[in-house]
């Protein structure tokens, strides 16, 4: 908007310079011409317009084609599901091979940001108490593929089970991962988790 502002200035300052010559005798100086310049003028401003808008326009748009949106929602949920198959196992390793190495998010236990480093803190946590069973399920609410990038969205169950298989605890939890492929690769570059109840 301001380059077409610009624009409008510098046409304007031309003109005037063309009208202070009107006084002086100039057989190129007819009134037609002026009504041909001031029509080159109109019509530049409104193509130059309109390329911004379609410019503008372009930006919002998504590349992707629909399959393609598709299978990356898929895949990027298939490896939410990988997360939380490494976490109901308490393979911390095997969990730590999901986060990219510049990492930073807010986890859901601790008082602050983590890194990759510390994230698979809270799993021995879930385990700890040999007398219960963990479980979880796992409850999808959207996943947006944007420019190279997958944000997922979801809720997990957290659930302690004894050896009767009465469930003994609760609870659920709100989960956000950005995802990144790269090559047959995906990685979690960011995420935030919070107790929902």
């Amino acid at each position: 908007m301001d380059s077409v502002i610009y624009f409008w200035l510098k046409s304007i300052t031309q003109v005037q310079l063309l009208f202070s010559n009107l006084n002086k005798p100039n057989p190129m100086f007819k009134p037609g011409f002026y009504l041909m310049i001031g029509a080159i003028l109109v019509l530049s401003t409104v193509i130059y317009s309109c390329k911004e808008t379609i410019r503008d326009d372009e930006k919002g748009k998504s590349f992707l084609p629909a399959e393609n949106k598709d299978s990356l929602m898929n895949e990027a949920w298939q490896m939410e599901e990988k997360y939380w198959y490494y976490v109901g196992n308490n393979d911390t390793v095997s969990y730590k091979t999901l986060w990219h190495d510049d990492f930073i998010g807010y986890p859901g236990f601790g008082n602050g940001v983590s890194s990759k480093s510390g994230i698979g803190a809270w799993i021995p946590e879930l385990h700890k108490d040999t007398n219960l069973v963990f479980s979880y399920k796992l409850y999808r609410k959207a996943v947006n593929p944007i420019e190279g990038v997958v944000i997922v969205f979801y809720d997990a169950d957290e659930i302690w089970t004894d050896k009767q298989q009465q469930e003994v605890k609760k609870e659920t939890y709100k989960f956000t991962h950005t995802w990144k492929k790269s090559g047959d690769t995906w990685l979690i570059l960011g995420g935030m988790a919070a107790r929902k109840n």
